[in-house]
């Protein structure tokens, strides 16, 4: 089966609800106002193909109503799909990326969630620096015409790490510079912020666009903030 295939109506609006979070079959047959029987079998053919997987059973007694325990799913990998058309070509690639692939998975992200205005900018940025190295996470907040702001978390010596990354200033190929605005903190200090639900540090976890995740600290704050 050729990969655009996969993405079809009925595929692409389950992988769509699993990039969400993890649902069972009837749960996304109800979002996606499928059968449970097609949906049931959509999912089988996305799992044959590794894009999603099945996730532990949850356990009668933790589930709200009585039956059978619930059989989650989840997306497997990350895959970016291209098409790419230029005089003298026209090709079609699926790049599957690996955990060790940190640049461009950074990029890919960059691309996909960030206006075309920032492009440059923030992968400059990564380039000149060492910012990806020392970061466990990089989520992007907000942009204008002169600034770019960033959440970051890092176990590195915070002191240090924003001495030198709290505002970098990179230039673009029209000469402007645009200033990068890191806003850092550890791990612990963010936890302490969503355990008292403080609103900055609330705000950040909630209304950030992720670039890279290394060890999904945002997955598992958001998750802190729903429970």
């Amino acid at each position: 089966m050729e990969f655009e295939n996969l993405l079809s109506k009925s595929k692409w609006s389950i992988l769509k609800e699993l990039a969400k979070g993890s649902k069972s079959a009837v749960e996304i047959a109800r979002k996606t106002s499928q059968s449970v029987a097609n949906t049931t079998q959509q999912l089988a053919i996305l799992e044959a193909y590794e894009l999603v997987k099945k996730l532990k059973q949850v356990k009668p007694e933790k589930q709200k109503k009585p039956g059978k325990p619930k059989q989650p799913y989840t997306l497997s990998q990350e895959v970016f799909a291209f098409c790419f058309l230029k005089p003298g070509m026209a090709e079609k690639s699926v790049i599957k990326l690996r955990e060790q692939d940190l640049f461009p998975r950074f990029v890919l992200n960059a691309y996909f969630s960030l206006s075309e205005e920032d492009h440059y900018p923030i992968v400059k940025f990564v380039c000149e620096s060492d910012v990806l190295k020392k970061a466990d996470t990089i989520a992007f907040l907000q942009s204008n015409d002169k600034e770019i702001e960033l959440f970051v978390i890092t176990e590195h010596h915070l002191d240090d790490f924003r001495e030198k990354y709290s505002n970098y200033h990179v230039s673009g190929l029209d000469g402007k510079t645009k200033k990068i605005i890191s806003w850092s903190h550890n791990r612990k200090e963010l936890e302490e912020g969503v355990e008292k639900k403080d609103e900055y540090f609330v705000n950040l976890v909630k209304n950030s666009k992720v670039l890279v995740d290394k060890k999904d600290n945002l997955k598992e704050l958001r998750q802190e903030l729903s429970t």
